[in-house]
Formats: C-alpha cells, structure tokens, sequence
C-alpha cells in the first residue's frame, strides 16, 4: 500500500505522469540504489516523488527551465508581497495585451539565463495565465509562445485563492528539494553513459511512432538509442511509451519487450487530440515496459 504524501510540480508538461506514481512506486517501493536518474523529468512529479532510497535524484531534461528552476527554487523564501509586486508592475494582468507584453518580457530574462527569484515567480504566474496552463517553446529559436488563457468574467487574472496556491506551493517545493539529495542537470539524452548497474533509470520520453513525428528535439536516434539502452543496461529502468496509437503498432518496442521478456503494464488506453472533445478521443494503448 503507497503512502506518500506527493507534492505536485507547479509546472503542467505535457504528459506528466503525476497521475501513475502509485504504480512507479509500487514497483520500486523499498528499493534501494545508488542514484535515481530520469532522464527526461518534464515537470518533475516523478523524480520529486519517489518511494526509494537512493544517495541522489537526478532530475535532467534538455530543455533549460525546469531543472534550471528547480536548481534556483530552494535559495529562496517566497511571500505574498513578492507576487503583488509582479502584480502591479503588470496592470494586474487586467487586459490581453498586459499578458503579451509580460511575455515578451519573461522571454529576454530566459534567453540570457536570468533566472532571479522574480522570474521564478514571474514562471508561475506565466503557466497559469497560458492556454492550458502548458509548458511550449518555439522548437527553433527557444521562446516561450503559448498564448493567453483568457479572463473571463474576470477583471483582473488572478484571485486571492490563485495567489494563495502559487506561494503555498513554492515553499513546499523549497522544503521538499532541501530534503533529499536532488540534483537538476540539462544536457540531451545522447551524452548520458550508462556506466554502473546499481541506478535506477526513468525514462518518459516524447512518444514516436512513426517517422514524419520526429521534431529538432527527439530524433530517431534517440529513439534507437533509448531501445539499445532498455535492451542492454545492467540497472533497473523504468520507461514509458505507446505500444499502439492510431492503427500504428510500435514494432520495434514490441520486438524488445518479447526478446528481453520485460515487464509490461499498460496505464492507459485513451488520449484527446485537438481541442478535447469527444470525437477527438483516440484509442491508444500507453505502457510502462521495466525490468523491476
């Protein structure tokens, strides 16, 4: 039986696995390693949130702003009055165009690597007020171009009890980091050399297919080295993909599974596509494939 109290990344990535912690713990439960590596840690819920011993969590991700953030979070103490300051320096986020310029803006300070104790803040605010409250980035140049959620009936974005969330969460999350041995790194998986067998490996990646959805960050190099890894590594691995979407079978993960008899489990067999309707509900079968 899982008992943890989880502490959930503000931060929403798109397909975060917050929602299976129960089953990755359950797996891991008691186990004890040298390190936990994850690969590609999104939003963070799974490296934070784990039910394992290990002398230290390494969250890494290729994209800069969640382990950059993570790594920065922890030096601060964050008040009420540091968000109103954001507030008022922004007309309260009372039009459209105030949301737009204060991404133009929060765009200058990621790009030169200014990661301050404002712009920690400033993130938070920006994710909320996005569409979806989702993480996405121009996959050439590197900015943030999510657009505006929209206010509503509202006169100005945020309530008290949105403020209240955003601090709450951020001094959870200093008190959480502190705890345990996590440190946050930033280089692409190809660099990573699997040279101990007493880790624990995560490994959600983006989700291929087929070769016309490969993009600049996720190449089919990745995903025949990521096969290679799971098929050939002496540590415990837990990795995440679809077996099948859309009619296409993923053969060359299936070949892996049956050769190396590794444990499947499946946690999911619908997504939405589009705008989240219902005939946008496609049929999918997502799994986790470990050797645990």
């Amino acid at each position: 039986m899982i008992n943890i109290n989880y502490v959930k990344s503000p931060i929403n990535w798109v397909g975060n696995k917050f929602k299976y912690l129960d089953i990755i713990n359950d797996l891991i439960q008691n186990k004890q390693y040298s390190m936990v590596v994850d690969l590609f840690m999104g939003s963070g819920n799974v490296i934070l949130n784990l039910d394992c011993k290990a002398k230290k969590y390494i969250g890494n991700d290729k994209n800069k702003l969640v382990p950059t953030l993570y790594k920065e979070i922890p030096q601060y103490t964050y008040t009420l009055e540091n968000l109103e300051n954001i507030l008022n320096q922004n007309n309260r986020f009372s039009t459209k165009e105030s949301y737009y310029t204060f991404r133009d803006y929060w765009n200058k300070k990621y790009l030169t690597d200014n990661f301050d104790k404002e712009f920690i803040i400033e993130t938070m605010l920006l994710l909320k007020m996005c569409s979806n409250s989702m993480v996405r980035f121009n996959p050439k140049e590197g900015y943030f171009n999510q657009g505006f959620r929209g206010l509503g009936n509202k006169k100005e974005f945020f309530t008290n009890t949105m403020k209240d969330i955003i601090i709450d969460g951020l001094n959870q999350l200093v008190v959480h980091i502190r705890n345990k041995n996590f440190i946050f790194t930033n280089y692409d998986f190809l660099e990573y050399k699997d040279d101990n067998n007493d880790r624990l490996l995560l490994l959600d990646p983006p989700y291929i297919l087929r070769k016309d959805m490969y993009d600049t960050d996720f190449t089919e190099k990745h995903d025949e080295q990521l096969l290679e890894l799971i098929s050939n590594t002496k540590n415990n691995f837990i990795y995440f993909n679809y077996l099948y979407r859309d009619g296409v079978i993923n053969e060359k993960l299936s070949n892996v599974i049956e050769l190396k008899n590794f444990k499947l489990i499946d946690i999911n067999n619908k997504t939405l596509a589009g705008q989240g309707r219902s005939e946008n509900i496609k049929e999918v079968q997502e799994v986790i494939v470990t050797n645990v």
